[in-house]
Parts: structure tokens; C-alpha cells; sequence
């Protein structure tokens, strides 16, 4: 699908020597560029909603101090 766009005169000075030096299409730099921005995104959103979930439950002192008990244990066992 085509689109235009206007961008800042340095930026697309930027984009295009970075465009030159790999050898991709302005297409295909600018189809890269807006895929990464949108995981960057999306991963945003995912610690956003993880850190809002912990502060809603976060975990118990007890249960970490069990947990470290649990496992230490069984490391100790193991050679390495």
C-alpha cells in the first residue's frame, strides 16, 4: 500500500544515508522502522500492564523467602 508523509529535513537526511549505507529501499527502511516501533510499543504496553498487575498483587516476602529456601537447596545438589 502507498502513503505519503512529510518529515523533518534532518531526520530524512538521516534516514536516507543510513538507507544508502545498507542498501534497502526507502520502502523497505521505512517498513522496518515502523515494525520496530510498534513491538517497541507493544512491548511498552505489556510492562505497563505487568508492573499494574504487580503493584495490585505484589509478591509476599514470605513466599520469596520459601521460594529461595526451595531451591537453594536443590543447586547445591547439582555439579557443575
Amino acid at each position: 500500500m502507498k502513503t505519503a508523509f512529510s518529515l523533518p529535513e534532518p531526520l530524512f537526511r538521516a534516514a536516507e544515508a543510513k538507507r544508502k549505507r545498507s542498501g534497502l529501499s526507502r520502502s523497505a527502511l521505512y517498513a522496518r522502522a515502523l515494525e520496530a516501533y510498534l513491538r517497541a510499543d507493544q512491548v511498552r504496553e505489556l510492562e505497563a500492564r505487568y508492573e499494574a498487575g504487580y503493584r495490585e498483587a505484589p509478591d509476599d516476602s514470605g513466599e520469596i523467602e520459601a521460594l529461595l529456601k526451595a531451591t537453594a537447596g536443590t543447586l547445591g545438589e547439582k555439579e557443575w
